[in-house]
């Protein structure tokens, strides 16, 4: 069963990367791509240019150009 689900919020989402990101849950790759493609459809549809969303050391970025990105710090 997925960890990940699309009915999630972008805050659980960013939070669960969060989580993975420092091993506290265990993701496998397949469920990890799931994770950054739907944060990256969220940034799309969600967040307005040039606007970013935290989550411990992770960002979610709109771009000015409309690129969205996930980032881990």
């Amino acid at each position: 069963m997925l960890a990940v689900d699309p009915d999630m919020t972008t805050m659980q989402l960013l939070k669960l990367a969060a989580d993975s990101h420092h091993q506290r849950v265990a993701l496998e790759d397949i469920e990890r791509q799931f994770l950054v493609d739907l944060l990256r459809r969220r940034g799309l549809e969600e967040l307005q240019y040039g606007e970013e969303v935290c989550h411990q050391n992770v960002r979610l970025i709109k771009r000015v150009t409309g690129a969205v990105g996930v980032y881990f710090r």
